[in-house]
């Protein structure tokens, strides 16, 4: 059985930031860009991530973090991004940070230098695909001594899961609330 963890009996959280970074792709449908960690790094390799880490002393404020992390991950600098907004903050157990999204945008697609040591692969993700009804998937995730069901989304055959999929799923709702209602829906999103 895996360990619960109660958020009062831990240190304070450390902070971090992360950017849901939107642009037009291939005709002109919104993507966000994702990481695919390398399998070398010290914590979460392998797994989908957005571009985003640890706040440093130099950050001016957690939108600088998100805006230098994604710099130093996937080569996008901040002056190209307008920062739209943020979400609600994610807190990520097994690390202790205390995770909080931007919402950023370009108006063409950014040409992406990743940076190799910490990251694989960049997957584009069209947020199309995060409304549908259909989105979210039910999967095993198993690890050293350890199997999870997850609740999560697939980019590019990459399970994408976690605070990941939080991040999302909430950007999902954000934009989805914001759809216009078609009546003959239920009052649902279109």
């Amino acid at each position: 059985m895996l360990p619960r963890y109660d958020r009062s009996s831990m240190p304070s959280a450390r902070m971090a930031s992360t950017l849901l970074l939107l642009y037009p792709g291939p005709g002109g449908e919104l993507h966000v860009p994702l990481t695919v960690r390398n399998e070398a790094l010290r914590a979460h390799a392998g797994e989908v991530s957005l571009p985003g880490g640890a706040s440093d002393e130099a950050d001016v404020s957690r939108e600088a973090t998100a805006l230098r992390e994604t710099f130093e991950e996937i080569g996008v600098a901040a002056s190209d991004v307008t920062v739209l907004g943020l979400l609600d903050d994610v807190w990520i157990p097994v690390t202790n940070f205390e995770l909080r999204p931007f919402v950023g945008a370009m108006a063409a697609r950014p040409e992406f230098a990743p940076h190799d040591d910490e990251v694989a692969l960049i997957v584009e993700l069209p947020v199309r695909q995060l409304l549908l009804d259909s989105a979210v998937t039910d999967e095993l995730v198993h690890g050293p001594g350890w199997t999870l069901r997850v609740g999560g989304y697939r980019a590019e055959g990459q399970l994408v899961w976690g605070a990941t999929a939080r991040t999302l799923a909430m950007l999902a709702s954000v934009l989805k609330s914001g759809l216009p209602q078609d009546p003959g829906h239920a009052g649902g999103p279109i």
